[in-house]
């Protein structure tokens, strides 16, 4: 939580030295939710969080548990440590920043644009994230307390498991690199380093497995939707309709 909140002042203290860079981002901010409307992005949200219900309800996230305690292995071990860092918020933001330097380097304003939208999508999901870990309160599973023990608002981080926080860094690269790059490479790398990243929180018994779902999903989403706002300046409208009134959208 403390480390999304320091980029959240990053951003602060990059938007009270540039009044343009300011309107620039509070227009991202603005447009998320419409890029969020744009196709796939509904479809994955619902679709992740009806896997996320039926892994917890059918009792599969202390199924897949016990079954990770039983498997842990030094490779595997190794490979863990390596999903962690890929999404912890420092690493991300290092990526951020030198995507806006080496834009800068280069005379690139794609990708400068790309890492301000970066930070914005990360301070963005990480305030959701910490706001839905503070009000669920789902014990993490090392606590020893089954994957159905919840105490809200507390303030503790061992009962701030939903969703994962470092599967939402790694998802909001992801939406970030779907939304900005057309290089399978770069695309490839961020869908891989988050499935390490939610394999790794899963193994490191930090969080149960439809934490690291939903996460995951709401990073994505809205590191999507945030960067996609850039490209499709589009509006959805309520117009009369003949029989009463409709919904329309324009691009």
């Amino acid at each position: 939580m403390y480390r999304f909140l320091a980029v959240a002042v990053c951003c602060a203290q990059l938007l009270a030295a540039d009044s343009t860079l300011v309107g620039r981002v509070l227009g991202d901010i603005a447009r998320t939710p419409s890029g969020i409307a744009t196709e796939p992005i509904p479809s994955l949200v619902v679709s992740s969080a009806s896997i996320a219900a039926i892994i917890w309800m059918s009792g599969s996230d202390d199924a897949i548990r016990s079954a990770v305690m039983r498997s842990h292995s030094p490779a595997f071990n190794t490979l863990a440590r390596i999903g962690n860092t890929l999404g912890d918020v420092p690493s991300a933001a290092a990526v951020s920043l030198a995507l806006i330097v080496g834009g800068a380097a280069c005379g690139s304003d794609h990708t400068i644009t790309s890492g301000r939208q970066l930070l914005e999508a990360l301070a963005l999901a990480g305030a959701v994230t910490t706001t839905l870990k503070l009000t669920i309160g789902r014990a993490r599973p090392f606590r020893e307390r089954g994957d159905g023990f919840f105490t809200p608002f507390r303030w503790d981080d061992a009962q701030w498991s939903f969703p994962s926080g470092h599967t939402t860094v790694a998802g909001t690269i992801v939406g970030i690199a779907l939304a900005r790059s057309d290089n399978w490479l770069v695309r490839s790398a961020a869908v891989l380093g988050a499935l390490t990243t939610m394999t790794a929180r899963v193994w490191s018994d930090k969080h149960w497995t439809s934490d690291t779902i939903v996460g995951a999903t709401i990073g994505s989403a809205i590191g999507y939707g945030l960067a996609r706002s850039d490209h499709d300046a589009h509006t959805w409208m309520i117009v009369p309709a003949p029989d009463g009134i409709g919904v329309t959208a324009t691009w």
